[in-house]
């Protein structure tokens, strides 16, 4: 789904799931382009409308005029569309943004002092290609467009993760594809990188072990820790897709101060693919896998010290 908040407002729109049986019992992936919004005092969701379209597998970003939902795919491809989701006593209204300079699916955003960064993702469907290019736009000035910057210096990848702590961008691991047998292949990556306007691409110790697809924009603590919740850590491979036991059950951290990785002890509520973002003091993850091609209708508040 995309995920974020405007005006006190929780949003979510679009996503897809298996709504008769499940995908390994032959169900049909199913797009939808519903949006539902939770108010701060209220316990119960409120159906908010549609987006122009069903689809999903986008990034979320959370700017002062609403929720972005950025590029993704619906069951036809991949998409440059960028819609603006802005709240008002619960209803929401949906207007375009820039698009995209090109179509991407299962990127990340992330926003830092106004401005929408945009990395990696996939431009083609079936993937048979990930990319390292960057993105900006300032959402301040939005009549600019979106601006290409120096690329990630790292492996192109998606279903990353990225962050922002004091004023700086982080982007954490993800899935690489490389070549095996005539054909792409994924490959988990552990690469780090932080980014400022100022100094460019800082290449940070290597993550102890890969992740993909956690709850992303990362969680950060006011002592500027990033937290890597759950996510794919590649220890699913040594199962069937039957057998699969679910996503990893532990939370990595990064000491943004220190620069240093450390444990973060295991988590209630192991997902994958799936946004995250900051609500009322704390922070929310909304949905994903449970394993693959089984989905989540949970929604968790996550409070950090």
């Amino acid at each position: 789904m995309y995920a974020g908040t405007h005006e006190h407002v929780l949003i979510c729109a679009g996503g897809t799931n298996f709504p008769d049986r499940p995908m390994l019992e032959g169900g049909i992936k199913t797009w939808t382009d519903r949006i539902f919004t939770l108010l701060p005092e209220e316990e119960a969701w409120t159906d908010a409308g549609t987006l122009p379209a069903p689809y999903a597998y986008g990034a979320s970003a959370s700017i002062e005029e609403g929720v972005l939902c950025i590029g993704g795919c619906d069951r036809e491809g991949h998409r440059k569309d960028v819609y603006l989701l802005s709240a008002a006593d619960g209803s929401v209204t949906v207007s375009p943004f820039p698009s995209l300079p090109v179509a991407l699916a299962y990127t990340a955003a992330a926003v830092l002092d106004g401005k929408v960064y945009l990395t990696g993702g996939c431009e083609r469907p079936g993937e048979q290609d990930c990319t390292n290019r960057v993105f900006m736009l300032d959402s301040r000035a939005p009549e600019q467009g979106w601006q290409e910057l120096d690329p990630l210096p790292g492996r192109g990848r998606f279903l990353h993760q990225m962050a922002v702590a004091d004023r700086v961008l982080y982007v954490l691991g993800g899935i690489g594809l490389k070549e095996q047998d005539g054909k792409q292949a994924r490959e988990l990556l552990t690469e780090a990188w932080s980014f400022t306007p100022e100094r460019g691409w800082t290449r940070l110790p290597d993550m102890p072990y890969a992740i993909a697809a956690a709850p992303t924009p990362a969680p950060v603590s006011r002592n500027g820790v990033i937290y890597l919740l759950g996510g794919d850590d590649g220890s699913g491979k040594k199962y069937t897709p039957k057998t699969n036991p679910g996503f990893n059950n532990q939370s990595l951290c990064l000491d943004t101060t220190a620069m240093a990785w450390h444990d973060g002890g295991p988590i209630a509520a192991p997902r994958a693919v799936l946004p995250c973002c900051a609500w009322q003091g704390r922070f929310v993850a909304v949905n994903g896998e449970l394993k693959p091609g089984r989905r989540s209708h949970d929604v968790w508040s996550i409070t950090l010290s």
